[in-house]
């Protein structure tokens, strides 16, 4: 038991430390500044964004507008703005009306063809910010902008709407589009640049191609200063969903944009990808070390026969007294994070306080329970990049030498997609963190289930876990065809309910969809019937059986 619990400690303590080493060492090294400045639209919405500038750049700065994904936010373009200050370029990211903390939208907003209008007057709004922050009225002081080295940089949907901004405003010198293709011309928009992963699941790189030749029909497109510079990069180091992270493309758009804006060319290793390790380090580090502290002080001291005893009542049990203490602590500590406004310890301080809880609920099977999620995390992230694996297998078969970049593909994916999700599930709880620290009423709701009764949450999500296992394990039989029992009509009616309401919401991207025929189908097959196919198939299997009974 000893033995088992230093390794243990002695695991925390490693991941702490290179966690926080890194963390702190490379933010150390940023060379930047950066501030929050809420963009008005109108009387009662806002864009807010996060404006990051180079210390040694001397004003007027050129300016990058960096434009974030379906489903995302400012922080997923973070990566980005923070390289290309450091090699000397200004960046905003923002985040799109709907999402973040920018102004709510209504479902009805929110299908494909309003958020084309949306984020496009969004992004303008942010360029007319940039315009008005690059004429000084003060001639003692400079401008903070650079009038005439304005770029415009997207990912996913906000490649998109990138694209159409900068076929409306001649200013935009420089246009980076990542993971999408769309309409341009050999001169419109200025400067363009195509980035693509080779497993690319939703625009694959044979759609690039094809915007390609008709952006850069001759193959020569160099000419920076007219404005007809093309290029295209294929990484084979990245997919649809980790983009906007992968070093490869991250040079590439840096090297591109000291181009358009006649910068000179620097080279400095890149920081960000360490301080993504890091955090993750952090994180997982403290995981394992609240629990091991938790287990440690729960069983420093043998319970007496008369203890023991007392165990099963309430108020007198010693290990439920524990409980409530740590919870307790750990709901201090929350309330804390929260008064000083510090949202990346709230969330983490959140998350360790479930840990604990649910360590210490059931002490005799938590290294089970690490084992048999470890395997179904496992399950599904194999299953989850399975898609872009089949994606890059035409590409693989054309570029037999993109076969040797396969294992930085996955190590970087399972490092990158962590934290892609990590930041969407701070942003899911979280309604406000930059101005302010508001929690979702559904994060207070758990918080307080927690401190009512600590360990509940993750042991109905067990218990849910088990449930769902086990029924998906049953036999596949269709005997008594026509009889539905109450709890079989149930169920069916509660996914009916789900599908009307999925429709009903999603009732203005249906258009949408049927236009793309087959290729829609194509990617919703990819993103989900094979996944879910896959998961289920694996799940059901003797020797997936077998793995996980060694590991109970």
């Amino acid at each position: 038991m000893n033995q088992r619990y230093y390794r243990s400690l002695g695991l925390s303590l490693f991941l702490f430390c290179v966690g926080v080493l890194l963390w702190t060492g490379f933010q150390l090294t940023f060379g930047i500044e950066s501030k929050s400045v809420a963009i008005p639209i109108n009387a009662k919405q806002n864009l807010i964004t996060r404006i990051y500038t180079p210390k040694t750049t001397p004003k007027p700065q050129p300016v990058m507008i960096l434009c974030h994904g379906v489903n995302a936010s400012k922080e997923s373009m973070t990566p980005l703005a923070i390289e290309l200050a450091r090699h000397g370029i200004a960046a905003i990211a923002f985040d799109f009306g709907g999402y973040g903390e920018s102004y709510s939208l209504g479902m009805q907003n929110k299908s494909i063809n309003s958020l084309e209008t949306s984020t496009v007057a969004d992004a303008k709004a942010v360029l007319e910010f940039v315009r008005s922050r690059s004429v000084s009225e003060d001639v003692s002081h400079s401008s903070q902008f650079d009038s005439k080295r304005i770029g415009i940089a997207g990912h996913s949907m906000g490649g998109t709407t990138a694209l159409k901004l900068a076929e409306l405003e001649s200013q935009i010198q420089a246009t980076v589009v990542l993971s999408i293709s769309g309409f341009a011309t050999p001169t419109i928009p200025k400067n363009l640049f195509l980035g693509v992963g080779l497993y690319e699941q939703l625009n694959p790189p044979s759609e690039l191609r094809q915007m390609w030749q008709t952006v850069c029909p001759d193959g020569i497109c160099n000419n920076f200063e007219n404005g007809t510079a093309r290029r295209l990069v294929i990484s084979d180091t990245t997919d649809h969903f980790t983009a906007p992270y992968d070093p490869k493309l991250i040079r590439q758009v840096i090297h591109w944009t000291q181009q358009a804006f006649d910068l000179p060319l620097q080279e400095k290793p890149l920081i960000v990808p360490w301080f993504i390790v890091g955090g993750i380090g952090t994180v997982s580090g403290s995981i394992v070390g609240s629990v091991w502290l938790v287990l440690r002080w729960q069983n420093s001291k043998p319970l007496s026969l008369q203890e023991r005893g007392l165990e099963r009542g309430f108020s007198k049990s010693p290990k439920v007294r524990i409980r409530y203490s740590v919870t307790g602590v750990w709901g201090i500590v929350i309330l804390i994070c929260w008064i000083a406004g510090t949202s990346n310890l709230f969330v983490l301080c959140s998350l360790l306080q479930l840990v604990s809880n649910y360590g210490l609920r059931h002490p005799g099977k938590i290294n089970q329970a690490v084992r048999i999620t470890g395997l179904y995390f496992g399950l599904g992230l194999a299953a989850f990049c399975l898609s872009g694996l089949l994606r890059g297998a035409v590409e693989l078969w054309h570029h037999p030498l993109s076969w040797l970049k396969l294992p930085q593909f996955l190590l970087q994916w399972i490092i990158f997609i962590f934290y892609n999700y990590g930041i969407a599930m701070k942003v899911a709880v979280l309604d406000a963190y930059t101005f302010k620290l508001q929690p979702s009423w559904f994060f207070l709701l758990i918080i307080g289930c927690e401190l009512i009764q600590p360990g509940i949450i993750l042991t109905g999500v067990e218990k849910v876990g088990v449930w769902l296992v086990q029924w998906l394990r049953r036999p596949l039989t269709v005997t008594g065809l026509g009889k539905v029992s109450g709890k079989e009509a149930g169920l069916i009616g509660i996914l009916v309910v789900l599908l009307i309401v999925l429709l009903h919401q999603r009732r203005g991207d249906i258009s949408q969809v049927a236009s793309q025929g087959i290729a829609a189908l194509e990617v919703f097959g990819l993103l989900l019937v094979l996944p879910i196919g896959v998961g289920i198939g694996i799940v059901r299997s003797r020797w997936f059986q077998r793995l996980e009974n060694r590991l109970t």
